[in-house]
């Protein structure tokens, strides 16, 4: 970190660079076949980003349930798990990745059919 001689601001080392998204949504057969069904975003970032979750564009992260862990300095893993049944209704869902050194980032995906 450098400190900016005009202000108290810290300045990264990093370069401002938006991440990468990987989402990973369940199969159709395990949607069909399962109670549950998980989708795993991984966000690959110099930064520790907060992961959320939109189903059909509504915010679920203070809703439901989210497990995210930095599986190492650079990747973030965060899963959604939810009822199949619920799964069935949906049109889209989205992983965002949030940090004040980058734009909002998100990757959504069609589920429906």
């Amino acid at each position: 970190m450098i400190l900016s001689p005009h202000s108290s601001v810290l300045l990264s080392a990093f370069p401002s660079s938006t991440p990468s998204l990987h989402l990973e949504t369940p199969r159709f057969r395990t949607v069909m076949t399962q109670t549950e069904v998980t989708a795993t975003c991984v966000v690959h970032s110099a930064y520790d980003a907060k992961v959320s979750w939109l189903l059909d564009g509504k915010d679920t992260t203070s809703r439901t349930p989210v497990n995210q862990a930095s599986s190492t300095t650079q990747s973030i893993s965060s899963n959604l798990t939810l009822p199949s049944s619920q799964w069935k209704t949906l049109n889209t869902i989205t992983c965002r990745a949030e940090h004040h050194c980058f734009n909002s980032t998100e990757k959504t995906s069609n589920v429906k059919g």
